[in-house]
């Protein structure tokens, strides 16, 4: 019997982070999906709030991506995703609460925005990425991952907002997202990973989920790649 039970819905990237920490650890896990848009009333009992992901291990029922990918590392120490210095940990806690506090709703904006909003929208998602990468990635690590040779949590929680990226710029004025060589080297990086590869969605599929999920309207031009800035 598997050790881990996921709840969790195949396009939310809260559920990819956990995801690709439970393959990267090798913990065998249950998929459970959940129906977003119709949640069962059972789900609603052992996530009050309603959100995706939430793990069930052995009696407790945990939720919330970050607090889960922490409780893997207390429950799973090996092999460690969580750096043991301090000074990183913190960086890790810090950054960590950049992307769900700043750089997701500005996602969402990004994702949502039409007509006259596009414009601020999306120079506001450029702006948490220059943010992203300057203060950072260049700051933090001179490894391909956030905190040097070695994954880390850190990654984990970025990489899934950034596989979105192209889906994202399909809607958008003027190229968004621009990405930086430093970016770019981190999420070449991630690509290779073995955990990503199993876990990764198409630009297209993600483009429908935004219709599904967010109630979106699809994008008018055709999805493409991310187009990259050579800092």
């Amino acid at each position: 019997m598997a050790d881990i039970e996921l709840f969790t819905a195949n396009f939310s990237p809260f559920g990819q982070r956990v995801r690709l920490a439970l393959l990267e650890k090798g913990i065998d896990f249950w998929h459970t999906e959940i129906d977003l848009a119709n949640k069962p009333e059972w789900f609603l009992v052992i996530s009050p709030t309603g959100e995706v992901p939430v793990i069930r291990h052995e009696d407790r029922f945990v939720s919330d991506s970050t607090v889960i990918l922490e409780y893997l590392e207390d429950v799973y120490p090996q092999p460690a995703l969580r750096p043991r210095d301090p000074g990183k940990r913190a960086q890790m806690r810090f950054w960590m609460e950049y992307a769900d506090e700043k750089l997701f709703p500005a996602i969402v904006r990004a994702i949502r925005s039409e007509g006259e909003g596009r414009v601020p929208a999306a120079a506001k998602l450029r702006d948490n990425l220059i943010f992203v990468e300057r203060e950072g990635l260049a700051r933090c690590s001179r490894g391909p991952y956030w905190l040097g040779q070695e994954l880390s949590i850190l990654d984990l929680v970025y990489y899934p907002f950034f596989e979105r990226l192209p889906a994202i710029e399909s809607g958008q004025p003027g190229g968004l997202p621009l990405l930086s060589i430093r970016l770019r080297y981190w999420l070449d990086a991630m690509r290779e990973r073995p955990s990503v590869q199993a876990t990764q969605n198409s630009a297209e599929a993600h483009a429908r989920a935004f219709t599904q999920y967010l109630g979106v309207r699809q994008p008018r031009r055709r999805v493409g790649n991310v187009e990259y800035l050579h800092a």
